[in-house]
């Protein structure tokens, strides 16, 4: 959905598509609190997925009409951060909610908070700084807004944009969203406790280096591109000293390596940075629309190719459980494969822009 949602942000602007996505949010977790059946319920967590694609790209497309420079970088950096407590929230207060007050409860309750969101937008939002003036930034057609995106895609800047987002961001969200429990309770032998810790840690961590990137961003934009390098090395060493480990990692170690990992969430701000530097306001939806399906496309991929190569290495007569370190080892080192991909092209396209901003 980014694309449309991107599209549509540059039509109708931002703070109307962050109704809509509330409200879709609100509708999506009603249906799941009072789903009569699993087939139900997935209806409505895909109604709350479609809502949360309005989210994002509307919301940097909003920071940027009431800000520009390295005000923007920074404001960008830090409503991000500041929304990664819904992962907090969502691994600790609502499952204590779901435990103790029961499924339907504990579901309605989100969608009234949604509903309350939606409230909140009318009253108190707008999408410019000059929102006086009618139609400032936004486009006259849907159609007008597709041949912004088309323009968009052939700009290197906005290339590079997408492949930054594409080589930050999968390894943190693959890890957080898939990987991270199988591997660390099977493979590495931890107790689910320090699981949950982890990725709290790990939402916690992006509070520290949501900042910092920002100040980098704001401080000195010449040295985004190298902070994009920095990062991904950071997680390739990371993933090879965990690999290098001949039997279960400590602790402590485990909680390091997940914690560098955790950057590139963080990092992948840096592609919006990118891309307000060589579209318009009026076509920064569609752009930031297409950089943002980077990294989720960059992230089912190596969730599928982790998955795809330890079920090619478990063999069932062998007695040894599926989720053992040797495949995991291999399945994660298939991500080298996704990232050497999205460097090779970031390397390409920054080439490119920089020649085209001379």
């Amino acid at each position: 959905m980014q694309i449309p949602v991107g599209i549509l942000v540059d039509r109708f602007g931002a703070k109307v598509l962050l109704v809509v996505g509330a409200a879709i949010m609100a509708a999506g977790q009603l249906t799941v609190a009072f789903a009569p059946s699993l087939e139900y319920a997935v209806v409505g967590r895909m109604l709350v997925g479609l809502g949360d694609s309005f989210t994002f790209i509307s919301m940097i497309r909003m920071v940027n009409g009431w800000y520009s420079g390295a005000k923007a970088s920074k404001i960008q950096q830090y409503v991000s951060t500041a929304g990664q407590t819904g992962q907090f929230f969502s691994a600790v207060p609502f499952w204590f909610m779901l435990e103790n007050l029961g499924w339907e409860p504990a579901f309605s309750v989100m969608a009234a908070a949604s509903l309350l969101v939606v409230l909140l937008l009318l009253a108190f939002t707008s999408n410019e700084v000059e929102e006086g003036k009618k139609n400032t930034h936004a486009v006259n057609s849907v159609k007008q807004a597709w041949g912004q995106l088309v323009e968009n895609v052939r700009i290197p800047g906005i290339r590079m944009s997408f492949w930054t987002h594409f080589t930050t961001q999968p390894t943190t969200t693959s890890v957080g969203l898939l990987w991270a429990v199988p591997y660390l309770v099977t493979a590495q032998g931890q107790k689910l406790e320090f699981v949950a810790f982890i990725l709290s840690a790990m939402v916690g961590f992006g509070f520290i280096t949501g900042p910092i990137i920002a100040e980098i961003c704001a401080r000195a934009p010449q040295h985004r591109t190298q902070l994009v390098y920095s990062v991904v090395g950071l997680t390739v060493l990371a993933w090879v000293v965990l690999f290098a480990m001949p039997g279960s990692s400590p602790s402590w170690l485990l909680l390091a390596c997940f914690l560098v990992i955790s950057i590139g969430g963080p990092a992948s701000m840096v592609a919006f940075d990118f891309s307000k530097d060589f579209v318009p306001k009026q076509s920064l939806g569609s752009a930031n629309g297409f950089a943002n399906v980077g990294g989720f496309l960059a992230t089912l991929i190596m969730m599928y190719l982790t998955g795809l190569v330890i079920d090619l290495l478990y063999d069932p007569n062998s007695g040894v459980d599926r989720y053992n370190l040797e495949s995991f080892r291999w399945g994660f080192a298939s991500q080298f494969l996704v990232i050497a991909i999205g460097i090779f092209f970031f390397t390409k396209e920054s080439r490119k822009a920089l020649k085209t901003s001379k």
